[in-house]
């Protein structure tokens, strides 16, 4: 029985590679049936493109396909452009620190269904808890719709006492994650060790059962 590809998780600075990222969305919006998703225009989808340029967009790759995105940053680098997170940071409850150069904020999570075994969930993590790390950050900070809290529960986010609601009227959840919990968590599961902060390898087969 032959082996998957292994995964790559790379940071995208090109524009070929952005667009592919965006592409990719795109593409998974549409197989969930997400039409809310793909009609963001206006000034929302202004302010999207805005946070792509901003914060680091991180891509998850089988060979020569996209198998998972997300999207990284500290807070401090788009204070007062990131709707979601200035309200989670104003509001205050529930934050272990008020200090904004502690958080970093993650968004944008989509991993293909053919992927979602745990692989690539926890390659993306992984990627944005060093960037965290370099960065000085303590904390992340995440929202999601309520039926996708889990996903985030299984790294290690606790749902925080705050609501979110978004441009289409639907309640989203912030979570934090203690940075340093996390990385004591998922170092003990396995021996993954990462080559570099732009690239890292991990075979599918090593961490398809690690949550």
């Amino acid at each position: 029985m032959s082996r998957r590809k292994p995964v790559t998780f790379e940071l995208a600075t090109s524009n070929q590679r952005k667009q592919s990222i965006t592409d990719f969305r795109r593409q998974c919006y549409s197989m969930m049936g997400r039409t809310d998703l793909l009609q963001e225009d206006g000034a929302r989808g202004r302010q999207q493109r805005k946070l792509d340029n901003q914060l680091h967009l991180i891509e998850a790759r089988s060979g020569d396909e996209t198998v998972g995105t997300i999207r990284w940053g500290t807070y401090i680098s788009v204070a007062g452009d990131d709707h979601y997170a200035d309200s989670i940071i104003n509001n205050k409850i529930g934050l272990p620190s008020s200090e904004p150069e502690n958080f970093s904020r993650t968004d944008r999570l989509i991993i293909h269904p053919k992927y979602r075994r745990g692989t690539v969930l926890i390659g993306l993590a992984r990627f944005c808890l060093r960037l965290a790390i370099e960065s000085g950050c303590r904390f992340d900070l995440c929202w999601s719709e309520q039926h996708l809290a889990r996903v985030y529960q299984r790294l290690g986010y606790t749902v925080l006492h705050q609501r979110l609601v978004s441009a289409r009227a639907v309640t989203l959840y912030p979570q934090i994650l203690n940075i340093q919990q996390f990385g004591e968590r998922w170092s003990a599961r396995d021996a993954v060790t990462p080559q570099t902060s732009t690239t890292s390898k991990i075979d599918q087969n090593e961490l398809s059962i690690s949550c």
